[in-house]
């Protein structure tokens, strides 16, 4: 028989247990998520983390009227240092050990863009026209480069050809021999070696692993897409970005390591964040809030966005997307989060 002040200390941990609302949340939280921890010193530890990340999302949220929200997401039992580790992957050393900055050499700079820029259309959706594949998961692995410029391969790949294609990721970070795989690349480095490799093999025959692999040599000859090139859009303007994405989903890096990136839940994204750029996504499109329409007493009418599609999962912000505001700050030529410095697309 147990002793009474065994039952009596089991029976108040049992009661402290239930007396802390963020415990109970957590473990919600966890089994939405399928989160294992390994022990219970790690669960306690997690525990911690979330519930900051948690009084940091309701403080947000209660002085941000009008703009986006952040979330207790997927992300939200990591530290800030843990997610930029995990989850950024843009512009690292090459395997031979150089840096690279894009333009590349074998890309064409767009030029002699026209100026006026009144006939675009005031929205565009890439989503809606069935150029943009369902959103992926990089894992934990710094291969956004490689799905940042395989989105928009295959965004270019049905609108010339009508058909949806999914690409591999994968074939990208075992066999590109310039970028470090899950360490890191430049979406330049992506076009370059799938026009030299003279295409890209589907998803479905190089499935995607979320880690290094050893490249799987005969698929590099089972190309499905290919392209003849890739242009940089003219760094540092958004109209000119706005001209390309009106024409097809476009490469673009940002910086995405501050904690409202990895906390974000929805609305129009309106930083804080830098032009230092460590992550790449893919703008699928434009537009403009049409205002409070579910009377929450959220977004502002006519707040100008971009469509960009993220691959952390369709978990995490508004179905894997987030909206970021477009011509954020007058005069500041680099876009919110260094959107406009370093935009890029294929050529087909």
């Amino acid at each position: 028989m147990a002793r009474p002040s065994l039952l009596i200390a089991i029976w108040v941990c049992a009661a402290v247990a239930r007396a802390d609302p963020m415990l109970e949340r957590f473990e919600r939280w966890m089994g939405r998520h399928g989160r294992l921890y390994a022990h219970a010193g790690e669960k306690q530890r997690r525990l911690e983390v979330y519930r900051r990340n948690v009084e940091l999302v309701e403080q947000f949220n209660s002085m941000n009227n009008g703009g986006y929200k952040l979330a207790d997401n997927k992300f939200a039992d990591l530290t800030n240092e843990e997610f930029r580790a995990k989850m950024l992957g843009f512009g690292p050393h090459s395997r031979t050990g150089h840096t690279t900055t894009a333009p590349s050499t074998m890309a064409c700079a767009d030029s002699g863009l026209a100026e006026d820029y009144s006939d675009l259309p005031k929205s565009v959706d890439w989503r809606e026209k069935g150029a943009v594949a369902p959103v992926k998961n990089q894992g934990e692995c710094g291969s956004c480069w490689a799905f940042s410029a395989v989105a928009a391969i295959e965004g270019a790949n049905q609108i010339k050809n009508g058909k949806m294609v999914s690409l591999s990721e994968q074939e990208l970070v075992d066999c590109d021999t310039e970028a470090v795989g899950c360490a890191g690349g430049y979406m330049s480095w992506a076009f370059e070696f799938v026009m030299k490799n003279r295409g890209l093999t589907t998803e479905g025959n190089y499935p995607y692993l979320g880690m290094n692999g050893n490249c799987q040599t005969p698929k590099l000859n089972e190309s499905a897409v290919t392209i003849s090139g890739y242009r940089n859009v003219t760094a540092s303007s958004e109209p000119d970005l706005l001209r390309a994405a009106a024409a097809q989903p476009v490469s673009v890096a940002v910086d995405a390591g501050g904690f409202v990136w990895q906390l974000y839940g929805g609305g129009v994204f309106t930083g804080p964040c830098t032009s230092e750029l460590n992550h790449g996504v893919t703008v699928v499109g434009y537009g403009e809030t049409q205002g409070d329409t579910d009377g929450d007493g959220g977004e502002t009418p006519g707040q100008k966005y971009w469509v960009v599609k993220n691959s952390w999962g369709p978990e995490w912000g508004e179905a894997g997307y987030i909206r970021m505001q477009r011509q954020a700050v007058a005069g500041a030529a680099d876009g919110l989060c260094g959107i406009a410095v370093l935009p890029s697309y294929p050529v087909m």
